[in-house]
């Protein structure tokens, strides 16, 4: 959803609000034609990396310094949640909606997976994880599938990419100690 300015706070609550019974903008069942990725970087060994790693996570510092997540004021991610990812790109304002679709905790991962709604640029699922390997390393693992839903981002393709690869850059950064 591109717009020239960015959206005000007050904005932004309505939005989120008017998303809350938005349909996903795919079908979970239908993954033909979909880019999948899988991103995995590791933050180190031990509990108290496992323990940062999992605090970073909940409180979205994976997301780069150029993008914003707006969203209720909620700990964590939970189940049903709406949250948007804002972002400038070429002057344009890009606010994408998603819904946490569930959460993948265990002894051994710590994260959750979040579905593109209609207003989103792309279309498909993420996957923000924590993983304790049996070795003791920790690692940070993005898992996505997706294809542009946006006109622009069709037109766009290759500078989509451009940005969707940078977010991973910028995302692990983020999250190494």
């Amino acid at each position: 959803m591109p717009s020239l300015r960015k959206p005000s706070p007050e904005r932004l609550h309505h939005l989120l609000e008017s998303w809350k019974d938005a349909p996903l903008s795919y079908s979970p069942l239908l993954r033909e034609g979909f880019i999948a990725d899988e991103h995995a970087a590791r933050l180190g060994d031990g509990e108290e990396v496992w323990q940062r790693a999992c605090e970073a996570l909940d409180a979205w510092r994976m997301f780069p310094e150029w993008a914003e997540v707006a969203r209720e004021e909620v700990k964590g991610q939970a189940s049903g949640q709406i949250v948007a990812m804002m972002v400038q790109i070429c002057g344009l304002w890009w606010v994408n909606p998603c819904r946490i679709l569930r959460r993948c905790d265990s002894a051994t991962t710590h994260g959750f997976v979040y579905g593109t709604l209609p207003e989103h640029a792309e279309c498909g699922e993420e996957m923000f994880c924590v993983e304790k390997r049996p070795d003791g390393s920790v690692w940070y693992v993005i898992r996505a599938f997706s294809h542009p839903r946006h006109w622009m981002a069709w037109l766009g393709f290759p500078l989509a990419r451009w940005w969707q690869c940078r977010f991973v850059r910028d995302s692990q950064r983020r999250m190494k100690p």
